[in-house]
C-alpha cells in the first residue's frame, strides 16, 4: 500500500505546532495547524511499520509468547505535550510513532536487548532510557529506545523521522496499563504527573513491589523494609478501594462491539468510559487510510471528554487486548499480584 509522505519540512511542522497555541490567531489558522500536525503524525506510519516488523521478529525469536504492537500517538496527547513543554518542537517529538514488545519476564527482556546491542538496526539509535535500572519516581519501569529512521532509495522521504521502541515485561506492562485505566475512568491524570497524593503514592509503592519480584532496583522514595512497604500498600488499597474500583471498571467495559474475528492488521479502539463501552473496528492494510479517517473523526468527537481513540496494529484481536488492556479496563494481572503481595491470593 502507499504510505503518506511527510507533508512539510521539519521547520514548517515546528511552526504549525507553535501556531496552535497562539491565542492571537483565528479559528481557521488553528484548524490549518491541526491538519498539518495530523498529516505529519500520519507520515510516521511507514517508518513505524518497518521498525515494528523487526521488533516483532526479534521478540518472537526470543519468546513465542511475546506480544508486540504499534500505534501513532493520540492527537490529544500530542497537543498536551506541546502545551506542557514550551520548548518542545513537533519535529523533535520522539514518540509520534511508537511500538512495544511485552516479554514474560526480565530474562527474556534482557535477551531481546542483547540482540539489539549485538545486531544494531541500520537506523540511528539516538538515546536509550533504562527505567528498569533507574525507575521513574512515579513507579514507571520500562526500557525506551529512540530511533531516527534512516531512509534510503524509495524510503528517503521518511528520512530522520523519529520512532520509539519500548521493551517491557508483563509485570511492567500491568503497572503502566493500570495507571492508564485509572486515568481513563477518573480525573486523576496520573500519567502526566498529576492526581491525588494517595493515588500517586500507591502506584509508586506498587512499582517497588513489582521491582522486587523482578529483582531490579526499587523506586526512589519507597520503604526499604518489606513490612513497612506492605503496611503502606495495604492501608492505601483500603483507603482508595483499589480492588473494588478496578473490578467495577472491568464490569463497565464488558460490552464490546467489534467486527467478526477475521484477520485484520489495524484496529481502531474507542474507549467511552461514560457509556461503559469499548468499540473496536478492524481494518486491513489496504484500508489503512479509511482507518485513519475514522480515527480523525473520533478524535474530533472526543475533544474535551475522557473518551479516547487510538489506531493500533497487532496480529489479531487477542493480541490487541494483551497489548492494550487499559482500553478494555483489564487489570486482572495487576490485582492478582497485589493480592499475593498482601497475602490474600484467591484460589
Amino acid at each position: 500500500m502507499a504510505y503518506d509522505k511527510p507533508p512539510c519540512t521539519h521547520n514548517q511542522i515546528d511552526r504549525a505546532g507553535k501556531t496552535f497555541f497562539n491565542d492571537k490567531l483565528g479559528t481557521q489558522e488553528r484548524a490549518s495547524a491541526i491538519a498539518q500536525i495530523w498529516n505529519w503524525r500520519s507520515a510516521h506510519s511507514y517508518p513505524l511499520n518497518a521498525i515494528h516488523m523487526t521488533l516483532r521478529n526479534r521478540a518472537l525469536k526470543v519468546d513465542s509468547t511475546a506480544n508486540t504492537a504499534q500505534r501513532l500517538k493520540r492527537l490529544q496527547s500530542i497537543l498536551r505535550k506541546l502545551g506542557r513543554q514550551s520548548t518542545m518542537q513537533m519535529s523533535q517529538m520522539q514518540d509520534l510513532g511508537g511500538c512495544r514488545a511485552i516479554l514474560p519476564g526480565m530474562a527474556r527482556l534482557n535477551m531481546l536487548r542483547f540482540i539489539y546491542e549485538t545486531s544494531p538496526l541500520r537506523h540511528d539509535l539516538t538515546r536509550t532510557r533504562d527505567y528498569i535500572q533507574e525507575p521513574k519516581e512515579d513507579g514507571y519501569r520500562s526500557v525506551h529506545q529512540m530511533y531516527r529512521f534512516c531512509g534510503r532509495g524509495s524510503s528517503l522521504p521518511w528520512d530522520k523521522l523519529r520512532i520509539e521502541v519500548q521493551l517491557r515485561t508483563k509485570l511492567q506492562h500491568a503497572w503502566a496499563t493500570c495507571v492508564e485505566t485509572v486515568d481513563a475512568f477518573t480525573a486523576e491524570d496520573l500519567k502526566f504527573g498529576k492526581g491525588t497524593s494517595d493515588w500517586r503514592r500507591f502506584f509508586q509503592l506498587m512499582g517497588t513491589v513489582h521491582a522486587r519480584l523482578e529483582k531490579t532496583p526499587d523506586v526512589p522514595g519507597t520503604p526499604n523494609i518489606e513490612a513497612e512497604l506492605r503496611k503502606e500498600v495495604e492501608d492505601l488499597e483500603k483507603k482508595l478501594g483499589v480492588r473494588r474500583m478496578l473490578e467495577g471498571f472491568a464490569t463497565l467495559t464488558t460490552h464490546i462491539t467489534r467486527q467478526p474475528q477475521s484477520q485484520r492488521d489495524w484496529y481502531l479502539v474507542q474507549m467511552e468510559p461514560a457509556e461503559g463501552r469499548v468499540l473496536v473496528r478492524g481494518f486491513s492494510t489496504t484500508q489503512l487510510k479509511e482507518g485513519q479517517r475514522a480515527l480523525a473523526e473520533a478524535e474530533k468527537e472526543y475533544q474535551g471528554t475522557r473518551s479516547q481513540a487510538v489506531l493500533v496494529a497487532t496480529a489479531n484481536i487477542h493480541e490487541l487486548k494483551k497489548a492494550y488492556p487499559n482500553y478494555f479496563a483489564d487489570t486482572g494481572y495487576f490485582t492478582t499480584v497485589l493480592d499475593r503481595f498482601l497475602g490474600r491470593a484467591r484460589a
